[in-house]
């Protein structure tokens, strides 16, 4: 990658996406602790996860259009004709919101009909329709943060998302700590998009940017609905994974199996967002990189991009497995902690598919949409039968073995697909990348496997501490002994324009 301005620019909308992405994260997190500890049963929580996820696992359409749309407005020229793709995204948006919208509805009433019963089954109907609306209006407004992102104006976007996450955060706290209706909980669970739609809007609004073009737009919709497709396929297939657990624990177990399953399922959810908040900077650097044929450039962000992101997800991965029971005792409460093996295995493939390499993200921006998505495609049906014979004998265990099997017996193809769209040779990924970031690994997990042994820690405060301290030790380690000169020197002037 050329020049200090452009790893730069890579680096901190990486870094800054990742804090968006992180805060995020951390505002579900504390709404969920708050729900485990304020509802009077295992059961509401479950019902809660099992309608509330829909506004994220359902996102399919959206998440598709968005890739492909960011694509084509990064790759068109500045101007009218970026402009007129802006005008072309923003319609299509708008029918996938509706799409979306009306998916939701009907998904949370059909399951309240088949899983819940009495007045749970009412509150989750009515959640999920009113969930199922705003969502829909909230994706139509969401192309106004995926136009920012397309002209790579990553740290205004991140800003707007951890505005947005700090108002949905206070809104639902609230709503929460007054004991709102479960019903009222389950809809505006899924106000973020909204809210970071309308900040987005006033951002391009400042930078002239809101306007669109006029003139011949079939052009331009040929331009992102081919992508979009196997995007779209992508979507699926992890909508098929991450969501059918919930489903399937309900159909052969109980609501309480269900909410035991949420604790895991959320932790996981973590990584998955980690990961999707790469392809932000990464689907449209690639596919400028394509465009241009800068083969050099494409070739290091593959190489340096798997050495930071699995940097990033090792020691995360590692400190969840090491820790499970302990996590989630201290964070959800001792009657959650039958969900402890659940998440040792769950998160376990993250382990190799932190790797920047083998993400969505980069292998659509490098062209490889379609190879991708077909993998990902034979891996949900795996995942599936895997699923449907696991669960019955396994109970909360059975989902997770079936989402780590599939995916780790599609990671060799995807690799293959990775290197092939690089052209980097599987020996320099596993010097430069994996090597150092697994070795740290190693020594991270039987620091932490020999602490809890020694001293059982239960409390928050002791967990937090061994969990937090053990990351913290890794990346500092990364950085003091892995890293280059020049690495380094990236990262202390990107702490610097931070501070």
């Amino acid at each position: 990658m050329r020049g200090p301005g452009e790893a730069r620019l890579l680096a901190s909308g990486a870094l800054l996406q990742q804090l968006a992405q992180a805060s995020g994260l951390l505002a579900l997190l504390v709404i969920v602790t708050l729900l485990a500890r304020r509802l009077d049963s295992v059961a509401e929580l479950g019902a809660y996860g099992l309608v509330a996820s829909l506004a994220g696992y359902l996102l399919v359409l959206r998440n598709s259009v968005a890739s492909s749309a960011v694509r084509a407005m990064a790759g068109a020229a500045e101007g009218d004709e970026r402009a007129a793709v802006f005008v072309v995204a923003r319609r299509l948006y708008a029918l996938v919101g509706a799409a979306t919208g009306v998916l939701i509805a009907l998904v949370a009433v059909a399951l309240a009909g088949v899983v819940l019963d009495g007045e749970l089954a009412s509150d989750a109907r009515a959640g999920g329709i009113g969930l199922g609306a705003l969502t829909a209006v909230g994706i139509a407004a969401s192309v106004n943060l995926d136009r920012l992102r397309a002209e790579r104006m990553f740290p205004r976007a991140a800003l707007a998302e951890i505005a947005a996450v700090a108002v949905n955060l206070a809104m639902m706290v609230t709503l929460v700590l007054a004991r709102a209706d479960l019903a009222l909980l389950i809809a505006l669970s899924g106000a973020l998009p909204l809210l970071s739609g309308l900040i987005c809007w006033a951002l391009l609004r400042r930078y002239g940017l809101a306007a669109g073009a006029s003139g011949a737009l079939g052009g331009h919709t040929a331009a992102i609905v081919p992508t979009a497709g196997w995007l779209l396929v992508i979507e699926l297939s992890n909508l098929a994974m991450y969501a059918s657990g919930r489903i399937i624990l309900g159909a052969y177990r109980t609501p309480r199996a269900v909410g035991l399953y949420e604790g895991p399922v959320r932790a996981h959810n973590m990584l998955y967002a980690l990961g999707g908040a790469l392809a932000v900077p990464t689907v449209p650097t690639a596919s400028r990189y394509v465009a241009t044929d800068d083969r050099r450039r494409l070739h290091e962000l593959a190489v340096r991009g798997s050495r930071y992101t699995l940097a990033l997800f090792v020691p995360l991965c590692v400190t969840l497995m090491a820790l499970a029971e302990p996590i989630i005792g201290a964070w959800l409460g001792e009657r959650y902690t039958d969900g402890a093996g659940a998440l040792t295995i769950l998160v376990s493939y993250w382990l190799v598919y932190g790797a920047l390499i083998v993400t969505p993200g980069f292998l659509a921006g490098a062209g490889e949409a379609r190879a991708a998505g077909l993998t990902l495609a034979c891996a949900a049906g795996v995942n599936l039968v895997l699923a449907l014979a696991l669960t019955p004998e396994l109970g909360v265990e059975g989902p997770a073995v079936a989402t780590a099997g599939a995916l780790a017996a599609a990671f060799p193809v995807l690799l293959r697909v990775g290197l092939r769209a690089s052209g980097v040779p599987l020996g320099e990924l596993l010097r430069r990348a994996a090597a150092p970031a697994y070795a740290g690994g190693a020594l991270l997990a039987g620091v932490l496997v020999g602490v809890r042994l020694l001293l059982d820690p239960d409390s928050l405060p002791a967990v937090a501490i061994l969990a937090i301290g053990g990351v913290a030790l890794y990346w500092i380690a990364f950085y003091a002994l892995v890293l280059d000169d020049g690495e380094r020197a990236l990262v202390r002037g990107l702490l610097r324009r931070g501070g």
